[in-house]
């Protein structure tokens, strides 16, 4: 097993910009060059509901919501293991903020998020 460089950490917070930039002007199609087509999402919302799905679904709610100009975020990135990375984003904007984990492969030379577990605050 090769040791994670400063260049796969480097391209993994990169990998997450379009995730952010897309919660910064509330566009979903912003998102999109940082998941995988066939994403999941799992997790709980601040009213204790418990959201599911596609990430899709997340797509659609961003549309949704004003853009967060506000925005204030922290990237993570827990552990790399060759083509798999674990990142935890903390997100906050005025009244919400969120706590998510993204699990990242990278396929074909780019690191996709293949799965987001989040809690909302």
């Amino acid at each position: 097993m090769s040791k994670a460089t400063l260049k796969d950490y480097e391209e993994i917070v990169n990998a997450m910009q379009g995730y952010i930039q897309g919660n910064i002007e509330g566009k979903g199609d912003v998102m999109k060059s940082t998941f995988h087509e066939d994403a999941i999402m799992y997790g709980y919302t601040n009213d204790g509901n418990l959201s599911t799905g596609s990430i899709r679904n997340l797509y659609e709610l961003i549309d949704t919501l004003e853009p967060a100009k506000d925005l204030k975020y922290r990237i993570d990135v827990l552990d790399v293991a060759v083509t798999v990375a674990v990142v935890r984003i903390i997100l906050e904007a005025p009244g919400i903020e969120y706590a998510d984990y993204h699990t990242l492969l990278k396929i074909d030379g780019q690191w996709k998020v293949i799965s987001k577990v989040f809690h909302q605050y």
